[in-house]
This record gives C-alpha cells, structure tokens and sequence, in this order.
C-alpha cells in the first residue's frame, strides 16, 4: 500500500532542553537527546495506544464557521460511553432549550469555565459529577439546533449546524475569543493563540504546537518575561506545506538525583481516522530537572508535509509523553485541517 503522507526533514537542533519560568526568564539544561528510529507500521497491535478510550478531558475548543459550529472535547483517548439528553427551555428560570451528555469514567484536568460561542450554540458549560462530569450546550435560537455527536480517537466531536436565518447575524454576535484560544484571521493559514502554563512537579502535562515557522516554539520558551511573545498553533494547511510540530513538556517528576528522562511517541491519523504514521519512542529526552514549574521542549522537532495527493480534511496528531521516573503517561492531540 502507497503511502498517503509524506515525512521531509526532521530537524536535529543542538543537544539542550529551554525551559522557562514565567517570571524570572530563561533557563538552560544540559540534557542527552536520541531519536529512535522505528519501523512504520499500521497493524492493531502498533496503533492500539492511540486508540483507547479516554479517562481525561484536557479542553473543549469550538470551531465557528457559516453553515456549522464544532465542539471538540479534546481527551487522552475516545469518549465512548455517554448519556445524551435534550431539554425544553424553561422561561420561568429563564432557561434555553439545551443538550447535555453525561460522560461516565473521564474526568477534568482542570476546571473548564464557561465558553460563549455566539452562534447557534449560545455557550458550552461543563461540571464534575461523582463518576464522570456533565457538558451543557445552551441554545441561541428559539428551540433546540440540529446537530449530531461523533466519537473521535482523541474524544468527542459536537457539529452544530446553523440555520440560514442565524447565518446573517453571527459576525455580528460572534465574540473575538473564547476563553484560553483566539482565533487569528488573515493572511496565511488558520492559526490560534494558546496560554498554556506550566505545571509544578508529578502534575505531567504534553502540550502539542504546529507552527509554520521551524523557530517558533522555540522563541516562545526563549522570550524574557518582559517580552513575551504569544504562542501560536497552526490549525489549518496547504499541501506541500512544511508543519513544524513541536511537543513541549512540564510537571516532569526528577528522580533522587534531581535528573528527569521522558519519552514521547506519536500517530498521526489522517482525515478518515486511520493511522498514517505510528511512531512508538520517537525520542528520548533527559537531563537536571528544573527546580520550578517550566516547560521543556523535547528534541529533534519534527518537520510533517501533506501532500497534494493526500485527501483533504482534518488530520489529527496525537500525543504521548511517558515520565520514566515515575512511569506516568499522559496523552495530547491537535487538530489540523488540510485545504487546497
């Protein structure tokens, strides 16, 4: 079978780890890096990590657009067992017709505040529960909107479909950012603006960036505190367009030493959902762990390319960082769309 995917460059940088502490600058490690070479394959056993069901919700974004509003529930695995209800508006308590899913056994990282939309969908609202937790999609129109719930490999996708009538006011009610991205429109392609913060020791957390630019991420770690600089996802793509993806770490556990080592593996799923590329131990990071909460950025980057005869479509990049002084694992992923 040919492949749909084509890997260029991966760039090998200078054996270091940066890292950085929000208030006090930048700090450098001297650390060993390996690239493990693997052989590429697509058989179940290989790609079942990637393929789990989900035991943590790290974020809810939204995608608004003409015809649809997404609501992706971004997980370490996919959310498979849910309860789905749909409720009247109440005008006494001054409630919107409404749908919200149950999820049992998927907990929150953290606390995710209430995210306004604006379009068909008024908000997205979310709540612990004893075995789960619950997520409220509120209506901004005069009864419920049509959607339809998809399970996806890294959670659960919510598409909204907007109604001609509500397609006409929605610049107009549309919010410039929801709460933790912002979407950044103009020339080039589809970026968002993410604020991801460090965690303190044992609290392991991956943070996935694509960037068009091979230094970006690294500027990001680099800028002093005095001039910090946004970091920047790509979110959408051309063929033969070079995406550098990054994989930044913190809340690494040191070991009695004060040293850390973590390994990071990734699958790259293509439009449809089937596994492209399936990289078990892509690399090896190590060295003196940072005596305060900072993010370190795993080495070689990696350097992606979706050709012109790869189908378009979303193309999702998933995540995993293993801690191997305390073997924790945790999972990431992040969504790009391919265009012509």
């Amino acid at each position: 079978m040919g492949k749909r995917m084509k890997l260029t460059r991966v760039l090998l940088f200078l054996l270091l780890v940066l890292s950085i502490y929000p208030t006090a600058g930048a700090l450098t490690s001297e650390i060993t890096v390996e690239a493990i070479e693997s052989d590429l394959t697509e058989s179940a056993s290989e790609v079942a990590f990637a393929q789990s069901n989900a035991t943590v919700l790290f974020d809810i974004e939204i995608e608004r657009a003409d015809k649809e509003t997404k609501v992706h529930l971004k997980a370490d695995g996919s959310i498979t067992d849910y309860r789905k209800v749909e409720l009247k508006k109440n005008v006494e308590e001054d409630r919107p017709d409404r749908i919200y899913l149950d999820i049992k056994n998927v907990s929150l990282a953290d606390p995710i505040r209430v995210k306004p939309v604006g379009t068909a969908l008024a908000r997205v609202r979310t709540g612990r529960r004893t075995d789960g937790f619950r997520v409220v999609f509120d209506s901004n129109l005069d009864e419920l909107f049509d959607y339809t719930i998809r399970e996806q490999p890294d959670g659960l996708l919510v598409t909204i479909r907007e109604p001609s009538v509500a397609n006409a006011g929605i610049a107009d009610i549309m919010p410039v950012a929801e709460f933790g991205t912002e979407s950044d429109k103009g020339i080039g392609p589809a970026v968002e603006t993410i604020y991801p913060e460090p965690k303190g020791e044992g609290d392991l957390k991956l943070v996935i960036v694509t960037s068009d630019s091979p230094d970006h991420a690294r500027e990001w770690l680099n800028a002093p505190p005095d001039r910090k600089i946004s970091l920047k996802r790509l979110k959408m793509t051309k063929a033969d367009q070079d995406i550098f993806t990054s994989f930044l770490v913190t809340g690494i556990t040191p070991d009695i030493d004060g040293n850390f080592s973590y390994e990071i593996s990734f699958t790259l799923l293509d439009a449809s959902g089937k596994p492209v590329e399936n990289r078990r131990h892509y690399s090896k990071t190590a060295g003196k762990a940072p005596t305060y909460p900072a993010f370190i950025m795993s080495e070689p980057e990696l350097a992606l390319v979706l050709g012109s005869s790869d189908p378009i479509g979303d193309y999702t990049i998933i995540g995993i960082v293993e801690d191997l002084t305390n073997n924790k694992i945790v999972r990431n992923s992040i969504r790009i769309t391919l265009t012509r």
